[in-house]
């Protein structure tokens, strides 16, 4: 109940209408019991909540598993409260309004931790990457968005070898991939995007063999796509668009999976191989501001229809896929 009082006279809520002392709180709306009576998951995402957080009273529930606030306003202080949630499988206070507050660095003591969301919550200063080390079973880590110091790819990061999901774009990392990225790999989904990361694409990228997303765009990549990048044929999307990417695709004739393919605003160059017209998923394409030639494949397009294709500002010849229903579609 003290979380209620916490955050009922600052929200516009009706989340805690259920929430009366006279009433089980089986009945409380985002509340999960056990058996037992405890309290082993609180959800109140979406509940136009605002306020300070009570981790205080929330972290005495000793059989606290999930712990979910997505989507609110909650604004700091962040109480140093958080090690004692140690029995704590998921927290999710992504898309808040933290502007100020540091990412607690009392985080050590979630070993249990499998599920991490703190992206778009305004969060900056530095990021306790050491707490990470006693989380050696997280599955899902999403950090994105966030104005967190400039750092380099942490690698506490990479000993994560548990991770499928991995979401660390638009929050200042600066430098290389290094490669032991390679590591991960149960890794589905790596997004890096709108970072100033720098050099090549590592190699190691190809030993990802379960992504199905990863989108590296609006960085300072340079050299080739890497060698290795064919074996990643579970791969739907692929984003590199916006670095400085040069050679040709030819490491991509084997990605048949590939709805999305966006690697626009490069210095690619070349043919665009005739296995991307074997390609029966592709809707997107944008290729565009590179210096591609030749001809499009001939079937291009012919087994699913394109919903966008950009292949403006290229040298291409020859004719462009025709048009669907729904297609938006840009020509040289």
């Amino acid at each position: 109940m003290q979380l209620k009082s916490s955050l009922l006279e600052t929200s516009n809520t009706s989340a805690f209408i259920s929430w009366e002392a006279d009433k089980s709180m089986y009945n409380f709306t985002g509340i999960t019991c056990n058996s037992d009576g405890f309290v082993t998951e609180i959800k109140l995402s979406y509940q136009n909540l605002t306020g300070v957080l009570p981790l205080d009273s929330i972290c005495h529930l000793q059989s606290l598993e999930k712990l979910s606030f997505q989507s609110n306003y909650l604004h700091c202080p962040i109480m140093d409260h958080l090690n004692h949630c140690v029995n704590l499988q998921c927290l999710d206070l992504s898309n808040n309004n933290f502007t100020g507050c540091s990412v607690p660095a009392d985080m050590f003591s979630l070993s249990q931790l499998q599920y991490l969301y703190l992206n778009e919550s305004g969060f900056s200063g530095t990021f306790p990457w050491k707490s990470l080390q006693n989380m050696t079973g997280l599955v899902h880590q999403s950090l994105g968005d966030n104005l967190f110091n400039p750092f380099s790819f942490p690698k506490e990061v990479l000993k994560l070898t548990d991770l499928t999901w991995l979401n660390l774009s638009n929050c200042s990392i600066q430098g290389t991939i290094p490669a032991e990225i390679g590591n991960l790999k149960e890794l589905i989904n790596l997004e890096l995007y709108l970072n100033n990361l720098t050099g090549e694409i590592p190699v190691e990228i190809g030993n990802l063999l379960n992504l199905s997303w990863l989108d590296l765009s609006d960085n300072s990549f340079t050299g080739k796509l890497p060698a290795g990048l064919r074996n990643l044929t579970k791969l739907e999307m692929f984003d590199a668009s916006r670095n400085y990417l040069e050679g040709d695709l030819f490491e991509l004739r084997f990605l048949n999976n590939l709805v999305s393919l966006q690697l626009s605003d490069n210095k690619l160059s070349g043919h665009v191989p005739a296995e991307l017209g074997k390609f029966k998923k592709l809707e997107i394409l944008s290729v565009n501001r590179n210096s591609f030639t030749g001809p499009l494949p001939r079937k291009l397009g012919s087994w699913a229809e394109f919903y966008i294709i950009d292949v403006s500002k290229n040298f291409f010849t020859g004719p462009i896929p025709p048009a669907g229903p729904a297609q938006r579609i840009w020509r040289p």
